[in-house]
């Protein structure tokens, strides 16, 4: 009985450990770029502000789903990125399915928020900010 009390006791421990570490997984800047793109390219776009900084001076305009519609028009999905950087800023150029944005320079900023997930701070289009 003693052996088996033991042996759940560590079971559960473990687990519980498990848990634990995957819980404090965080967000990494590729990650988060690649969370932006695939939200810029729904149909839906109510959740692209999940992916920036809550901390920049576009953010409450950021959460409204028009303010991407008029950024990244739907009629030029997919969106694509290319030759992107690692570190911060993150430099990439952007294409679109009409060949629009073919070539384009995008530059992300990127921060963290305070359960140290990846967050975009500033985005630059072609030499123009669309959000900071």
């Amino acid at each position: 009985m003693k052996k088996s009390l033991a042996v759940f006791l560590s079971i559960a421990a473990l687990a519980l450990l498990f848990s634990t570490c995957a819980k404090k997984s965080t967000t990494s800047n590729s990650e988060c770029i690649s969370n932006f793109m695939s939200d810029i390219n729904s149909a839906d776009r109510s959740g692209v502000y999940n992916n920036l900084d809550s901390n920049s001076s576009k953010y409450n305009q950021a959460k409204v789903a028009s303010y991407w519609n008029s950024q990244f028009p739907t009629q030029d999905m997919p969106y694509t990125l290319s030759g992107q950087s690692s570190g911060n800023p993150i430099y990439a150029t952007l294409s679109s399915s009409n060949g629009l944005y073919n070539g384009n320079p995008i530059i992300f900023g990127m921060a963290s928020d305070s359960d140290g997930n990846a967050v975009i701070s500033s985005i630059s289009l072609n030499g123009t900010s669309i959000f900071d």
